[in-house]
């Protein structure tokens, strides 16, 4: 039974929930509690005015000022479940005797991601209430997005990425580099297309990372195509067309094409740094 890997780790992936499914599933609970939260207090409160207005008509009703604080009891205790089940989830161990808390940690992180991808903001320069991650694709004549400045091996591995966007998002999902294409996360894309050219670079954002023999850290005024941007939790290949980057997002919006790698990683997400891997510029 494939729900069954909510039981496993997967030292590959670096997690101990590797299926998107029950990601999805909690993150669709998560909202009930949080909408179980937000309505029945809410409809306790309207029965609680009732209640005191019949002790103020009959201030000698019997039980009506017990049921009345009964009602105020179960309003807060209610409003309070929720979140306390949310401090549990997170305070608990990832480890192999209970795993459930890292799937709902991870749906935690993709809710915050979604929202991420939706919040307006004010521009400090221009006062504009604008989208942000919001930018229209734009190709040449050839039907490929031309990248910005970089060596001849980076604008490819650009031009390649860029030939995915549109394409889905998978969580834990693997791809080989190669078409036809195969669903995966944000790890799995960026080593995918490198691995097209020959190039191999670890599976997860962790271990991505932690390889420093196989990159070096540029500064952000120094961004080439085919440098990768690297968040604590997310990666990314950049254009070297100013802060623009192609990244697998997550499972709502796909392999999609973001102007600003300074917002796309999700506010849950650190910035690490920029890796310009060997060999590629």
């Amino acid at each position: 039974m494939k729900y069954i890997q909510i039981l496993s780790c997967n030292s590959d992936l670096g997690s101990c929930c590797n299926d998107g499914i029950i990601v999805n599933i909690i993150d669709i609970v998560r909202k009930i509690f949080f909408l179980f939260q937000i309505i029945v207090p809410i409809i306790l409160l309207i029965t609680l005015s009732y209640q005191l207005i019949k002790l103020v008509i009959n201030p000698d009703e019997k039980n009506g000022m017990r049921k009345f604080f009964n009602r105020f009891k179960a309003a807060i205790i209610i409003f309070f479940i929720p979140m306390f089940i949310n401090i549990v989830m997170n305070l608990l161990p990832d480890n192999e005797s209970f795993n459930l808390s890292a799937c709902w940690k991870e749906a935690q992180y993709l809710n915050e991601l979604q929202q991420s991808q939706t919040t307006k903001y004010i521009d400090k320069y221009d006062g504009k209430r604008t989208l942000i991650i919001k930018k229209e694709e734009t190709k040449n004549n050839s039907g490929t997005i031309t990248p910005g400045k970089g060596s001849a091996t980076g604008q490819s591995i650009v031009n390649y990425a860029s030939s995915f966007v549109g394409q889905r998002y998978v969580y834990g999902g693997g791809w080989n580099g190669e078409v036809p294409y195969t669903g995966t996360d944000c790890s799995g894309f960026v080593q995918g297309v490198y691995k097209h050219f020959g190039i191999n670079l670890s599976r997860t954002t962790s271990s991505m990372w932690a390889a420093k023999s196989t990159y070096t850290l540029v500064s952000p005024n120094d961004i080439r195509a085919g440098d990768i941007i690297m968040y604590s939790g997310h990666v990314g290949i950049l254009t070297g067309n100013g802060n623009e980057l192609i990244h697998a997002a997550n499972s709502r919006r796909g392999v999609v094409r973001d102007s600003n790698y300074k917002t796309a990683g999700g506010s849950s997400n650190t910035i690490y740094g920029i890796m310009r891997i060997n060999g590629v510029n």
